[in-house]
């Protein structure tokens, strides 16, 4: 499966891909209003923990409507009870939080609300961000390692096969009409989503995987 497609470095199979696929997310430049949270992460457990410890915070970004809908409804929901036609988790993006939190691991949904995240907000000049984004740099956080790992990890895609940790990139033709997604540009993965790698992977992995595009893609 792995052969030709994929180089391992530092014990992790990487696909080549990352090499070569230009990746930008931003918002203001794509005028997207951040379309690709138009269904809620998945979460385990340990996520919901994390946001309900600093839900007050992340709630002063919502609009009232959001925050009301949240102590109404609680800003967690079970994927198929909310949407149990599949309609909002694309079985591309189910199979890569499984991947990434373990097949044994149980997880849910943020609560849908309005066609789109709950902790979606929009700002001043009408764009639409992530409160949970915001509310990590607000705060001097790391949002990739505070934020959820099935947003921050995606368009990649990080899990165990066989023993062997693989990186590469999520599989979501589905998702060929979202701007970033349709107008592929800025530097290539490995580079414009480093800070990413580093959260899911570790800086001793970076350093090497850096090293290597150096040598042989720049």
């Amino acid at each position: 499966m792995f052969k030709g497609n994929f180089i391992e470095i530092d014990s992790v199979l990487v696909d080549k891909k990352i090499f070569t696929t230009p990746y930008l997310c931003d918002v203001e430049r794509y005028a997207c209003k951040s379309m690709c949270c138009y269904r809620a992460c998945i979460v385990p457990e340990s996520e919901i923990k994390k946001v309900r410890s600093h839900l007050k915070g992340i709630e002063s970004f919502l609009s009232k409507e959001n925050r009301e809908a949240i102590e109404k409804k609680g800003f967690v929901a079970r994927c198929e009870k909310q949407c149990p036609n599949g309609c909002e988790i694309h079985p591309d993006e189910a199979r890569a939080a499984r991947r990434l939190f373990g097949e044994s691991e149980g997880f849910k949904c943020f609560l849908i609300y309005k066609g789109a995240c709950v902790f979606l907000y929009t700002n001043k000049k009408g764009l639409r961000y992530c409160a949970i984004h915001t509310y990590a740099m607000e705060n001097g956080m790391a949002w990739e390692v505070f934020k959820m790992k099935d947003c921050v990890q995606y368009p990649l895609s990080v899990y165990t096969k066989d023993g062997k940790k693989v990186l590469t990139v999520q599989d979501t033709p589905f998702l060929e009409h979202i701007p970033c997604m349709k107008d592929k540009t800025g530097e290539p993965m490995y580079k414009s989503l480093e800070k990413t790698i580093t959260a899911l992977l570790g800086k001793k992995f970076n350093g090497k995987l850096q090293k290597y595009a150096k040598r042989h893609f720049v």
